[in-house]
């Protein structure tokens, strides 16, 4: 039997078994989705900020751990299996662009996670409460936040036991067991042990386990499941003696007593998770339905006996009308074209639900039953081996503006053959592009700052980004990928389409992404933006090869880029003309000398010039000004030559004097500075001093171990000393 039958009899299947069923033609089927067209466009939607996630099931071991590795006798062979199988399930997920997971880590009394209330879970070693020799929930957050996924810890409120067989009720016998320590506790309901939620030491037992788990761990979240009070029609829980001791003459049903004890346990474990742990998430998964509208007003137009409200004592609405939960996640585990439960129409319900207020709706889809052998109603699960209907669902949640995002059951699903198209579908079509998770404004947070030093080097590897970071709420950060001819526009839904990663901040203030599908750096531009836990993103930082302003500032004088964009901003250089810099053109003197007054915004009085200066070019002020401060002597013979190129020393050594004219200080040094150069000897006696000075200030660094004091100088080449002049 299907592992999924045995685990949750899920709440899918219970509306299929218990829910009022109407036939509707074939005709009517086919156009069931018609009223939502809108939503189901031929293109494929993008949102930048829409959550993708998966549950991760270890009741019964459905995902994690497998039973096979369960069994495994050898410590250290499971333990290592184990570790091995979740990595699989955790790089599907990163595979599917998907931003988040639910890990149930709770899911019969037990624990995925050290604790000092419950024991270890049986599904880990095969043995109710044995050590499995490592922290599971530990491992898990390591590894999804290595993928930069969210993390929720998922649980299961009240659920003691799947059976109530005499072995389940011998393996509960063990220390820390509620079932144990507490049986007054302990009810049966569904023909599975639970706890009594009308009990309120039982309540708050429960939120203490829930509670040890924020405290103790690094989680984004808190994840409960649809299984509340989850009664048998005939009151097999046997709840009489509770309602009678606790109710207090407060309410005049049970069915609502019952509600309030859900309700009460909700609120005050979200005051708890919201003190201890503002940032942390608290969401719930009910099943689809809270009300029929046959029943009461508010409700959906579906025809279901089984609802929140009226079976599992849950108001999942009024969790939403008072904003105590973060988020919550319908099982629409339905197709259009159900006739009871219809997709389009819960969704619509839901989104009407959550407009307005606090709370984002996520939608919960059946990538289980792709494919399978279901009854009539929903047969679009099988249609074209349901690749119309998911893809149906899908856009229809990314277009409906209320809907924040899908989160599949269940992970291990889509590895299975049956399920391959559709899972194909949302890698290469519906999740394409990733996708940041939504930022929940009520949660706080603050976007970090912008990050600083970009820089990019190309290799064989790919295009290798490095920048800074020293904010300390910067937890992850997002990178973008665009031409030097693109608009970039990193706030948009289309920017999803730019986004090529999400790399978690490393312990550093140095961080770095190698982006491997491309070898050269030739037209392209890359944003990086820093984003806090709750995804509040920064501005963004522009990396590239590629001047800003230039076209022939690119990859081959990458040094000179920021420098030679700095000057144009300044006003300091305007280029030659049409865009372009040349800036491996050898820069002639009296170019020179007015980038160099320019910079600097040196001015003086001055009678006369040098005689092959003449008066009324454009740099007859800059050379007669340089002649006055003793910046420049010329070239002798009262002549300066400037239209003749300057060599690297003779620039230095102007730079020099220029730098003492304008007052700027400078720490001292002798020419022992020059021996780090290997053609140091090579530096006329003229120039040593002033070279040596501004080797010791950090203005020159020569190229490679050499200084080239008689190379002819570039225009990149000056750019980049002047450049530094500005930052002083």
């Amino acid at each position: 039997m299907n592992k999924v039958l045995i685990y949750r009899v899920h709440i899918a299947f219970l509306l299929l078994i218990t829910i009022f069923l109407t036939s509707l033609p074939i005709k009517a089927l086919a156009a069931a989705w018609n009223p939502y067209v809108q939503y189901l466009p031929a293109y494929t939607p993008v949102s930048k900020s829409h959550l993708r996630g998966a549950w991760i099931s270890t009741v019964v071991n459905l995902d994690w751990p497998s039973s096979k590795t369960k069994a495994i006798a050898d410590n250290n062979t499971r333990i290592q299996k184990t570790k091995e199988e979740l990595i699989r399930l955790l790089d599907k997920a990163a595979a599917l662009n998907m931003n988040a997971v639910f890990l149930q880590v709770r899911s019969t009394g037990d624990a995925f996670y050290k604790s000092n209330l419950v024991p270890w879970s049986r599904y880990l070693t095969g043995t109710f409460g044995k050590d499995p020799g490592f922290d599971p929930l530990q491992f898990a957050i390591d590894e999804a936040h290595k993928r930069n996924l969210e993390l929720h810890a998922w649980f299961n409120p009240y659920r003691v036991s799947m059976d109530t067989s005499a072995a389940t009720k011998a393996s509960l016998n063990v220390p820390e067991s509620v079932y144990q320590e507490h049986p007054d506790w302990i009810k049966t309901a569904n023909n599975r042990f639970v706890l009594d939620p009308g009990i309120p030491a039982a309540r708050k037992w429960v939120e203490d386990c829930v509670m040890e788990v924020v405290n103790n761990y690094d989680i984004d979240g808190v994840h409960f499941d649809d299984y509340f009070y989850y009664e048998a029609a005939a009151n097999e829980m046997g709840d009489d003696t509770t309602y009678q001791k606790y109710n207090n003459g407060q309410f005049t049903s049970k069915a609502d007593w019952r509600r309030n004890n859900t309700y009460l346990l909700v609120k005050e474990l979200s005051a708890k998770i919201n003190t201890a742990k503002p940032w942390v998430k608290f969401g719930i998964s009910p099943s689809a339905i809270w009300r029929n509208r046959k029943d009461d007003p508010a409700g959906s137009n579906t025809n279901s006996s089984y609802t929140n409200y009226d079976k599992c004592y849950a108001d999942t609405k009024k969790w939403v009308d008072e904003e105590i939960i973060d988020y919550i996640c319908p099982q629409i585990y339905f197709t259009y074209a159900n006739p009871a439960a219809p997709y389009g129409e819960l969704v619509t319900w839901w989104s009407n639900t959550v407009s307005g207020k606090k709370v984002h709706l996520y939608i919960g889809q059946a990538l289980y039953r792709v494919n399978e052998d279901s009854s009539t109603n929903d047969r679009d699960f099988s249609v074209d081996n349901g690749v119309p209907e998911m893809t149906r669902q899908t856009k229809h949640n990314l277009l409906k503006p209320e809907v924040k995002g899908s989160v599949m059951f269940r992970i291990a699903n889509s590895f299975e053959t049956p399920i391959q198209q559709v899972v194909s579908a949302l890698q290469k079509d519906l999740w394409s592009s990733k996708a940041l998770v939504p930022v929940m404004p009520w949660k706080g947070g603050r976007a970090p700052a912008i990050p600083v030093s970009g820089t990019i080097s190309s290799g064989i590897a790919g295009n290798t980004l490095t920048w800074k970071d020293n904010d300390s709420v910067s937890t992850y950060y997002a990178i973008y990928r665009y031409t030097n001819t693109e608009t970039i526009d990193i706030g948009s839904d289309e920017s999803a389409k730019k986004l090529i990663a999400t790399v978690r901040k490393n312990s550093s203030g140095l961080q770095q992404y190698t982006d491997t599908a491309k070898t050269t750096t030739n037209g392209l531009v890359y944003v990086v933006t820093a984003l806090d836990r709750l995804h509040n993103q920064s501005h963004g930082l522009k990396i590239s090869y590629n001047s800003k302003y230039f076209t022939d500032v690119g990859q081959k004088v990458y040094w000179a880029i920021d420098p030679i964009d700095t000057l144009y901003e300044k006003g300091i250089v305007a280029g030659v003309g049409q865009n372009t810099f040349l800036p491996m053109n050898n820069s002639r003197r009296g170019d020179f000398i007015l980038m160099l007054m320019k910079t600097l915004g040196l001015t003086a009085e001055f009678n006369g010039n040098f005689s092959d200066v003449p008066a009324g070019s454009y740099y007859y002020t800059a050379i007669g000004t340089a002649k006055a401060l003793g910046i420049t002597s010329g070239t002798g013979k009262g002549l300066f030559g400037p239209k003749s190129n300057i060599s690297r020393q003779d620039m230095l050594v102007q730079v020099y004097n220029a730098v003492k004219a304008a007052g700027i200080p400078l720490t001292p040094a002798d020419t022992s500075e020059l021996n780090k150069f290997s053609d140091s000897y090579l530096i006329s006696s003229y120039a040593r001093e002033a070279i040596a000075i501004l080797v010791k200030n950090g203005f020159v660094s020569g190229t490679g171990s050499k200084i080239n004091p008689r190379a002819l100088t570039t225009r990149a080449e000056i750019a980049v000393i002047l450049s530094k002049l500005v930052r002083n």
